[in-house]
């Protein structure tokens, strides 16, 4: 996946693993149940993005690999991860390559793999599922589960209804049981991720209107109003923020000074890439 989508993606996940992992299995056959996320380090230069491994009276893996970008040859690598991760864990993986946006899909991306010998005899088949998330509709997504909420966002139903989307979205958090921190977590990862399929401009002020009626907060309005005034954002100033907690933990008071100073979209914009290089909140601020 292309930075900072990726280290977005990992926070929505890390969020609720459990709805991800029991929406994705139902996908490919795998009864809900109890899972737990296992590790993806297969080799020094192989990392499958998720694999959760389900309990139960059946045991198996479920891969997820989310791509952003169009890339030729994804079918070979997730063959090479479903080979690795069956070896190491020695039970049966299903794979479903999820698809965030309309450019990210291949003309090879068929969800079969083969590979042929020399003698042209088929030695190989790999079957794997393809999800692509723009082609459901906005309910599918607000009805799996908090964690995949933002995913609603990217469907082409969204795309021609931005602002009903994100009236549905709001309203479905409103009724759900998590905290404000979880909320802003999320609207904050909604921002990036639409910046896959909308222009900033489309977005910023919907998500600055997003953010004012799901908190009443007087000091977070106070940082809301300055970030207006500077031109940023509330959606890409709390992006950060939440990606970094997700990642660092909270941030000290002096950090988070240094953050709330910013006054240009172009450090913010640099400062989420730089997430997914860095290990902690002095690390990613250096500089400023």
């Amino acid at each position: 996946m292309a930075k900072p989508f990726d280290a977005t993606m990992n926070a929505l996940i890390n969020l609720r693993p459990d709805d991800w992992a029991n929406y994705f299995g139902r996908l490919v056959g795998i009864l809900p149940g109890p899972s737990e996320m296992v590790d993806t380090d297969l080799a020094t230069t192989v990392q499958a993005d998720k694999v959760f491994r389900f309990q139960g009276d059946a045991p198996s893996l479920l891969h997820l690999e989310l791509e952003a970008n169009h890339r030729l040859g994804i079918p070979r690598d997730l063959w090479r991860y479903n080979t690795l991760v069956d070896h190491e864990h020695s039970l049966p993986v299903e794979t479903v390559l999820v698809l965030l946006r309309p450019k990210a899909l291949a003309s090879d991306q068929t969800g079969v793999y083969q590979r042929f010998g020399a003698t042209g005899r088929l030695i190989t088949e790999f079957h794997y599922h393809v999800e692509r998330v723009w082609e459901r509709p906005v309910e599918y997504w607000l009805s799996g589960g908090i964690g995949l909420a933002p995913l609603a966002l990217l469907t082409d139903e969204s795309s021609r209804d931005l602002e009903s989307a994100l009236g549905r979205m709001r309203e479905y958090l409103d009724q759900s049981e998590i905290g404000e921190s979880a909320k802003k977590t999320l609207i904050g990862s909604s921002y990036v991720l639409c910046g896959l399929r909308y222009q900033p401009d489309r977005i910023a002020d919907m998500f600055r209107r997003l953010s004012m009626l799901m908190e009443d907060s007087t000091t977070y309005q106070e940082i809301l109003a300055k970030g207006v005034s500077r031109g940023i954002s509330q959606g890409e100033r709390a992006a950060l923020l939440h990606l970094g907690k997700n990642k660092y933990g909270k941030p000290t008071g002096q950090q988070l000074a240094k953050i709330e100073a910013i006054t240009s979209i172009e450090v913010i914009e640099t400062l989420l890439v730089r997430v997914q290089d860095t290990a902690e909140w002095d690390e990613l601020l250096a500089g400023l």
